[in-house]
């Protein structure tokens, strides 16, 4: 059986900034920091690596207890930020899943940076979470490519898959790209980050669109 890996943001949803004003108000309400420094970059990036950089920037010292804390009080911000926030589900993405989940022979999954528990919150506050059998968060991994490791071994464990099954990463960072390589999946990427066409092609994607609008195109090469 076929398994595809989908991103979240910037590849099924935008959410307009609820990462950072969450991340501002643990900050502030959670650990005492007055005015949060956030210049960080976000996209491509693991929960693991991008909460302990935000402490680190913050000088709270990025030991697990406070990493626990961290990512438990984010947890129980991110409901009320989503609604203060919005955001949309990308053009395509409710047809496409749509279709998939009515394919015998595919497995849909999600495999993202953010933390298992917010990808589910995430999912579920857009009306997407019935349509994936996994999530694989970046809860353990600062490197994207240790997260594809570990999301393949567990599948390979609970499911049996291999290599000759197929897989594919759907992204729209060259982060994606770059860790689905990493375990010799297919990669197709979207323009709908913060990355270009020629950016992303460069990275080795297979193909690239410049979002999951064209459907039939993109069901086809999914499951051929």
């Amino acid at each position: 059986m076929k398994t595809l890996l989908f991103d979240i943001d910037g590849t099924l949803i935008v959410t307009n900034g609820t990462g950072t004003q969450a991340l501002d108000a643990v900050l502030r309400e959670n650990f005492g920091v007055e005015c949060p420094n956030l210049e960080v970059k976000f996209g491509g990036r693991t929960d693991c690596s991008l909460l302990r950089e935000v402490m680190l920037m913050n000088d709270i010292n990025p030991s697990q207890l406070n990493f626990d804390t961290f990512a438990s009080a984010y947890h129980a911000r991110l409901p009320d930020t989503l609604q203060e926030c919005g955001g949309i589900v990308l053009p395509g993405v409710v047809e496409l899943l749509t279709r998939l989940r009515q394919h015998d022979d595919l497995r849909c999954a999600v495999m993202t940076g953010n933390l298992k528990a917010t990808a589910t919150q995430k999912l579920e506050h857009f009306g997407l979470l019935a349509y994936f059998d996994h999530i694989f968060g970046g809860d353990f991994d600062a490197d994207r490519r240790h997260l594809a490791r570990r999301t393949a071994l567990f599948l390979r464990g609970a499911h049996g898959h291999r290599p000759t099954d197929g897989t594919i990463v759907i992204g729209d960072t060259p982060a994606d790209i770059i860790c689905g390589l990493d375990i010799n999946a297919s990669v197709m990427a979207v323009c709908t980050g913060n990355f270009e066409r020629e950016t992303l092609e460069t990275a080795g994607a297979h193909v690239v669109h410049h979002d999951l609008s064209d459907v039939d195109a993109i069901y086809r090469w999914l499951t051929q």
